[in-house]
């Protein structure tokens, strides 16, 4: 290991400790509330998706939560200290993703910590699955980090994508329910659901939405040492707008992680849409079609019974630098796309109203499809 590589672990090591000894401290001084709740907010700056139905589901069934937003950069540094001040005395801790306090310190007894992950299904692999991967994390790092630890429960899809969860989580398969997804709740509640729809409608151009909406929504894709490929989207997305039918529009969903300056190259096309308001899961209601790369969303996407696919032209550089759980046609009932070619004519013999059968990998991906919020905050306050 170079010189460097280890002063840095050693650094790490060092605030590691002193990071448990202030905890340790807080949670002597500080008594537990049963009725405080902490939602760590990371992926937006607003509350959403699983968060956000958990949240609202929180009001109902215990009137008397305390419940305090919280974010993280999730960087060793002196600002992380402020996140120990939240947990401590704290009596529920709820998160979709990453959270870098919670692996440094032993938690104590009293707190569940709550693990919604942002996922539906298992398909790119993470976590634990990746240590040998180039996506994966450092050996070296996980020793003084164990990312992915303490969490008490953790809620999936189905128990087909326990084993998997428990392999990335590094944790016991009984500690992980498969209790189904909170945000998959917009689809079957009816109300929910049209609300949703005119809010879009009324924001954007009825012109625009008349025509046939193709949702495209890439997966995060990594950078520097740990990126999986080479695609290119940006310039993918630059060739659709030149080749799309006039009666398609193409809407843009980037990873919340990816959004950055390269977008405004998309700006100036008529037929794209770059979506930076609403979710992924909001603007499913609205689209024709939906097409991914690895994303699990499109997992949820086959709720609709509506057309989609996969464009895939790195799928073998893909699964040698991250690694899938299942083959794509195993999980999923979307058409595979290698070439651009194939891209462009799926995009445009597509219209209005076409059902698609996803009866297949709905079984495989989803055990309860109905109620999965009140079930699983009934399930983590009991």
């Amino acid at each position: 290991m170079k010189v460097i590589q280890k002063i840095k672990y050693f650094l790490f090591w060092v605030f590691k400790i002193v990071y448990q000894s202030c905890y340790r401290v807080l949670s002597l001084v500080v008594p537990v509330d049963e009725n405080k709740i902490l939602m760590v907010v990371s992926r937006s700056k607003d509350l959403e998706g699983n968060l956000k139905f958990i949240h609202d589901e929180l009001i109902t069934q215990k009137p008397d939560a305390k419940i305090h937003l919280i974010s993280s950069a999730n960087k060793m540094n002196l600002k992380l200290f402020k996140e120990l001040f939240a947990i401590a005395g704290a009596k529920y801790l709820i998160l979709d993703d990453f959270f870098l306090p919670i692996y440094l310190i032993k938690p104590a007894k009293t707190l569940k910590v709550i693990q919604l992950w942002h996922a539906a299904g298992a398909f790119k692999k993470f976590g634990y699955s990746t240590v040998d991967k180039k996506f994966g994390p450092d050996k070296g790092y996980l020793k003084i980090v164990p990312v992915h630890s303490n969490y008490t429960h953790v809620y999936v899809s189905s128990p087909n994508v326990v084993p998997h969860y428990a392999e990335a989580f590094n944790m016991p398969a009984e500690n992980i329910y498969p209790l189904g997804i909170p945000r998959t709740d917009m689809f079957t509640d009816q109300k929910h659901k049209w609300e949703t729809i005119e809010k879009i409608r009324r924001q954007y151009s009825q012109a625009v939405l008349d025509k046939v909406v193709i949702l495209f929504a890439p997966t995060y894709r990594a950078a520097n040492k740990q990126k999986e490929s080479e695609v290119d989207f940006i310039k993918i997305l630059t060739g659709l707008a030149a080749d799309l039918d006039p009666e398609k529009i193409l809407v843009y969903k980037p990873h919340p992680y990816l959004m950055n300056d390269s977008l405004e190259q998309l700006k100036n096309f008529d037929n794209i849409l770059v979506a930076k308001d609403y979710t992924v899961n909001e603007w499913m209601l609205i689209a024709d079609a939906f097409i991914t790369d690895y994303s699990s969303a499109i997992f949820e996407f086959a709720l609709l019974k509506k057309p989609l696919a996969h464009f895939v032209p790195d799928l073998a550089e893909y699964e040698k630098g991250r690694g899938l759980y299942y083959p794509i046609e195993k999980v999923s009932d979307g058409e595979i796309l290698h070439e651009y070619s194939r891209l462009i004519a799926w995009i445009n013999s597509r219209t209005k109203n076409e059902s698609w059968n996803t009866t297949r990998m709905l079984s495989f991906n989803f055990s309860n499809i109905s109620n999965s919020t009140k079930q699983i905050t009934k399930h983590f306050l009991s």
